[in-house]
């Protein structure tokens, strides 16, 4: 396994999100057998590395994962889930003849802000969405899902829309796998949120109109009795289920300092191994994604701040003529275990070196580009950076300023044609000198003289 792994590595991880230059997504694909949803990944929020994906972008229909946003809203705007709440009439006959499922809640009967979210998130009670959308917004049911859009735009999700708090199938309401592992990931901020989505029951307390009593999780990725489900490393999650959606999960799972969300959406329910019994497409890629990140991968460094990797010519660089280069920070990857940090190697792109850089140079300025590689393979992109400060020369900027205006095409022009110039007045000059030695000649005619002599 270790050897297939090491084979395939440098194929699957040249788009590697890492700093710098992020190229897209690594894809182990190929190392689960068969898939049975139609959109799902899995990411590691630790550094956003995706692992698994498949039309992470496409826009399908949500099902019960909208319940995740419906309460991200509450908890966002409530603060004390202790508070009471009386189901009134008009949240519940929201739902009359869509064959929902509920928690048989009632008209006129009272439950805590956090029971009511137990019954949204545990078994996915549609009842307990519209009560608590009723309860923050009144019955204008637009309001609240204005509240959910503009959450999901405040986290870019790109392929989101909502039209209603449950996630009955409507045209105009969809999401993708990747906008879900974002919401995911906000919910998450709330401890009450982890808190209910781990559980795989609770206890709903009497109310002034029922008796205490059990509600269970439609989330069997939870329960270990479920083999075919079950990881042990999920703590958190949601399902989803329609005609239109198909099955639907999102799941968040960590172990050992690794956190993973795992969504997987249009899932079939077929009998995947065959013993008579139809699995859960959903449940059952979210469980096989997990299995093998958990089971083959580890971060591992892929490059040093302080390892010099290259460097390049400095112009009027004060007591250095080279400023040497190195990665832009220290960063992991997530990597077959059999990868050690010690064999990659980092590499300075020959076509965005530059001949020289000038100085001043700053310690951290962005010079050019590198690979990481592992064997032969490009594996990653990366900034590379200058390693330490190098302040200018003023006496050698000076100089070479003085030498590169002398020996400079335009100077040599300017110098030609301030010698046409001189040339030119000297010539002048020379024309009027002459004409103003003969204008001091005085002509004498003899003719006039014994002219005015004989007159005498």
């Amino acid at each position: 396994m270790k050897k297939a792994i090491c084979v395939l590595f440098a194929a699957v991880l040249m788009l590697t999100p890492l700093f710098g230059v992020r190229a897209g997504a690594v894809n182990y694909n190929q190392y689960i057998e068969k898939f049975h949803s139609d959109c799902y990944i899995l990411i590691c929020t630790d550094n956003d590395q995706i692992l698994f994906s498949k039309d992470i972008n496409k826009q399908t229909k949500p099902a019960s994962l909208t319940k995740i946003v419906t309460a991200s809203v509450i908890l966002g705007e409530i603060r004390d889930l202790k508070q009471t709440y009386t189901i009134p009439t008009e949240a519940l006959d929201e739902l009359a003849g869509t064959g929902s499922s509920t928690a048989g809640l009632r008209v006129g009967e009272t439950y805590t802000i956090y029971d009511l979210l137990c019954c949204l998130l545990i078994p996915s009670a549609n009842d307990a969405a519209t009560a608590l959308a009723t309860f923050l917004t009144g019955s204008d049911r637009q309001a609240f899902v204005d509240k959910m859009n503009k959450l999901c735009e405040t986290l870019e999700c790109e392929n989101t829309h909502f039209t209603n708090v449950h996630g009955l199938d409507d045209e105009d309401q969809y999401t993708s796998a990747f906008d879900m592992t974002k919401i995911m990931r906000n919910a998450l901020k709330y401890p009450e949120f982890k808190e209910i989505t781990s559980m795989t029951q609770y206890t709903l307390p009497e109310s002034n109109m029922q008796q205490e009593r059990l509600i269970r999780t439609t989330n069997n990725t939870l329960n270990p009795t479920y083999k075919d489900y079950y990881n042990k490393f999920i703590d958190a999650g949601k399902t989803g289920f329609t005609n239109g959606a198909g099955h639907c999960l999102a799941v968040h799972a960590g172990n050992n300092g690794y956190n993973y969300i795992a969504v997987a959406m249009n899932g079939v329910k077929e009998d995947f191994d065959e013993d008579g019994y139809d699995e859960n497409g959903a449940f059952f890629d979210v469980r096989q994604m997990l299995d093998w990140a958990f089971k083959n991968l580890r971060l591992v460094s892929i490059a040093d701040a302080a390892k010099i990797v290259a460097e390049v010519p400095v112009r009027f660089g004060k007591g250095a003529d080279y400023i040497t280069l190195c990665p832009s920070g220290n960063e992991a990857s997530l990597l077959p275990a059999s990868v050690s940090a010690g064999s990659l190697l980092v590499k300075a792109i020959k076509d965005t070196m530059p001949d020289h850089v000038t100085a001043p140079v700053k310690k951290g300025d962005v010079i050019c580009k590198g690979e990481v590689y592992y064997a032969d393979d490009v594996i990653a992109t990366i900034d590379l950076v200058a390693a330490n400060d190098v302040k200018r020369s003023v006496l050698s900027f000076l100089g070479t300023l003085i030498v590169n205006i002398f020996s400079s095409s335009a100077f040599k022009l300017i110098v030609i044609l301030l010698l046409g110039v001189l040339i030119t007045l000297i010539v002048m000059r020379r024309k009027g000198l002459l004409q103003a030695k003969k204008k001091e000649y005085k002509v004498v005619d003899y003719n006039d003289y014994f002219d005015k002599k004989s007159q005498k």
